[in-house]
């Protein structure tokens, strides 16, 4: 799409509000979020000398955040187009425009998600696969209500293998959570920011940061169609 055609398109209910994300994904998104840091706090506070009672919180926390990410799976899978985080090696010679976020100098043009925010999404994706993992093995070693531990159930050298990843997967996490929120109070990304609160995103913003044939949003798609004949 040309500049040419966004300003025409522009013109015809700038304002209009479309939706990016359901409500179902706003208040997984937060709680996930929450998890988040709840793990991340317990993991390291204890480190730097804060007692508390951790261990239950951080395993609780770790249950939540594992249910979040099955219910994010699912929910992609089912009700969104999972095609839509799919990475195209043409893409990568839009590496250090899609930074800038200079939609004008791109020579693919994005769909719902840029390169940037899907390589984000598939490296925490590897990161939080490592952890759960690790963090249920570990939940062997730790009494509950639900089971009695077993700190025996693997091998000495293999408790060392799952808790260096558990480590480094966790260390990941602290720049990953800190470039996230940066870039969310970017004065160029709030648009994101508010479609994660609030749902939704202009018409404007939708056609200037978006190609409407890769990132087809129903309720607007004719209307879209009709302007751009």
């Amino acid at each position: 799409m040309s500049s040419a055609d966004i300003e025409q398109d522009i013109v015809h209910a700038p304002e209009k509000r479309l939706t990016r994300h359901t409500l179902a994904t706003r208040l997984n998104h937060w709680l996930m979020a929450g998890s988040i840091l709840v793990l991340v706090f317990t993991s390291f506070l204890p480190i730097q000398g804060i007692k508390f009672a951790w261990v239950t919180i951080h395993w609780v926390a770790g249950l939540v955040f594992t249910t979040s990410i099955i219910f994010h799976t699912v929910y992609a899978l089912k009700c969104q187009d999972w095609r839509s985080m799919w990475v195209e090696l043409k893409e990568f010679s839009d590496l250090f425009s899609s930074m800038a976020g200079q939609l004008d100098k791109l020579k693919v043009s994005p769909g719902k998600y840029w390169l940037l925010q899907k390589l984000y999404h598939h490296i925490i994706t590897v990161f939080s696969i490592i952890v759960i993992v690790t963090g249920i093995l570990m939940m062997f070693k730790i009494d509950s209500p639900l089971w009695e531990r077993d700190p025996y159930f693997l091998s000495s050298e293999t408790w060392g293998y799952v808790y260096v990843l558990h480590g480094f997967a966790a260390l990941a996490f602290i720049p990953m959570v800190l470039m996230h929120i940066y870039f969310a109070f970017r004065p160029e990304k709030r648009h994101y920011t508010r479609s994660m609160i609030k749902g939704w995103v202009t018409k404007k913003e939708y056609l200037a940061y978006h190609d409407p044939e890769k990132w087809t949003i129903k309720q607007d798609h004719e209307d879209v169609k009709q302007e751009q004949e």
